[in-house]
């Protein structure tokens, strides 16, 4: 994917995911540190923004020591993981995510499917909640 080539809707997916997490549904057991979404002076998004979002997050509750870094690996872990083994095993907000990401996928999900799926990714199952 070049800077000017759209993103597959998997990418905008992950960033959405990301996005929906760090702005509300972590909130309850990390606190970020440092969040990097876009680069402020790129209109329309960029390739790096779709790859390159990252933010650092530490334990609200001191469960963990040191910095954990959400980054679209994390959230393609997770994503797998939750279109995988733990497809069937958590309570989605509506449907359960779609294995399939094309670009009529219209998944409803809410800030507690997007921070299960930061939760697969990080620990491989979730932790909190």
């Amino acid at each position: 994917m070049s800077d000017t080539t759209a993103p597959t809707a998997l990418d905008q997916l992950l960033l959405d995911l990301f996005t929906t997490a760090l702005e509300g549904g972590i909130n309850y057991w990390s606190v970020c540190s440092f969040y990097r979404w876009w680069s402020l002076d790129a209109e329309p998004l960029t390739e790096s923004d779709y790859r390159d979002f990252y933010a650092d997050i530490v334990s609200e509750d001191e469960d963990w020591e040191g910095t954990l870094r959400i980054d679209r690996n994390v959230l393609r872990k997770g994503y797998g993981l939750a279109t995988g083994p733990w497809r069937n095993k958590l309570a989605w907000s509506t449907d359960k995510p779609p294995v399939v990401v094309g670009p009529e996928t219209d998944w409803d999900y809410d800030a507690g499917d997007a921070d299960m799926i930061v939760q697969l990714g990080l620990f491989g199952e979730v932790v909190y909640g």
